[in-house]
């Protein structure tokens, strides 16, 4: 057959029921995923989390599963596909447990983890003019912003990014093809551009509940911290910050009136010791995380909102260059956010 060891992962990837956990034990069990590929039906029941049922669907998929045709359908969406077993796989996803065997990436990974911005999908104005204020600070500090593109938060925390151009990762539910919700679509196409939209899930993985709770973990991979906006007591974003206390990563949690079944989570969560935060200052605070501040653009502080007098402040330069600077930028067609 000629494949490699990345392409063995990729096609196993590829079978519904066998995910980082399984693939461990089939490697173990045989020696090699290439071992395991062309196991017996016999032999594959008697690996630790293969039962009969899992082994006889493997058996009934694996000829039509080719890695180098996945390859080509993630080369014609403009994606490329990393595995456990590339060095260019990122780091901080190495962290988790069960790191991603394989996922599929639009756009370009931040070197480093950004802060994941979460919430509910019905948000409060209140809950999204707070998810827009604290994703500025994030894309002023030069961290980028990790999401689940879902509605309501995750979206708001996308589209700022992108309008303060800044780095922003979409974590899928969904393969790259079904973009969930649909109405994403073009935001998801934006957010590649300027960032990265990632999945762990093949081209013939159906969008099913089960795929959010994966996709939360992660979007806590990708993060140094978790900032949990607006959440009732079900929200998954609950999750996400269960996988980042895993983690050892800071969880913070904006508190909001007793009685609001939309704070429910987010109360929760700081009695559970996440920290309560109020302003965005406070997640660059020394030694929560060990954030790593890079100077805002100037474009960025305007897009911001930030007066002229702020912006020579926060750039140490003097009032006048900024002055001209601004003129410059308004001849272009930039002007500040009223």
């Amino acid at each position: 057959m000629g494949w490699n060891p990345r392409q063995y992962l990729i096609a196993f990837n590829m079978v519904p029921g066998i995910g980082g956990r399984r693939l461990v034990a089939l490697e173990q069990h045989f020696g090699s995923l290439a071992a395991a590929w062309h196991a017996p039906y016999g032999a594959l029941t008697q690996v630790r989390g293969i039962g009969p049922k899992l082994a006889a669907q493997f058996c009934q998929l694996r000829p039509s599963l080719c890695p180098r045709q996945e390859e080509e359908w993630a080369a014609g969406l403009g994606a490329k596909i990393l595995t456990l077993y590339d060095d260019h796989y990122p780091p901080y996803l190495r962290r988790l447990a069960v790191p991603p065997p394989v996922l599929y990436v639009q756009g370009t990974l931040p070197p480093e983890p950004g802060v994941a911005v979460v919430g509910t999908r019905r948000p409060s104005r209140a809950g999204l003019a707070q998810a827009r204020f604290f994703t500025e600070e994030i894309v002023l500090r030069g961290e980028a912003v990790i999401s689940g593109l879902a509605r309501g938060i995750d979206c708001a925390a996308h589209q700022r990014a992108l309008e303060l151009g800044g780095t922003t990762v979409a974590v899928l539910g969904s393969n790259l093809q079904a973009i969930y919700p649909a109405e994403h679509r073009h935001l998801a196409q934006a957010i590649a551009r300027q960032g990265a939209v990632v999945s762990e899930f093949s081209s013939r993985c159906p969008t099913v509940p089960g795929n959010f709770p994966r996709r939360n973990r992660i979007i806590a991979g990708f993060a140094r911290g978790v900032l949990v906006v607006q959440a009732g007591a079900r929200s998954g974003a609950l999750r996400t910050a269960d996988w980042a206390l895993e983690l050892g990563l800071d969880v913070w949690s904006i508190p909001g009136e007793i009685s609001d079944p939309l704070r429910e989570g987010n109360h929760l969560l700081i009695k559970q010791g996440a920290q309560l935060v109020t302003a965005p200052s406070e997640l660059f605070t020394a030694g929560l995380g060990g954030a790593k501040p890079h100077p805002p653009t100037l474009e960025q502080l305007f897009a911001a909102g930030r007066s002229a007098n702020e912006v020579a402040a926060l750039l140490k330069k003097p009032i006048q260059e900024v002055l001209a600077e601004l003129s410059r930028l308004q001849v272009k067609g930039v002007s500040q956010r009223n």
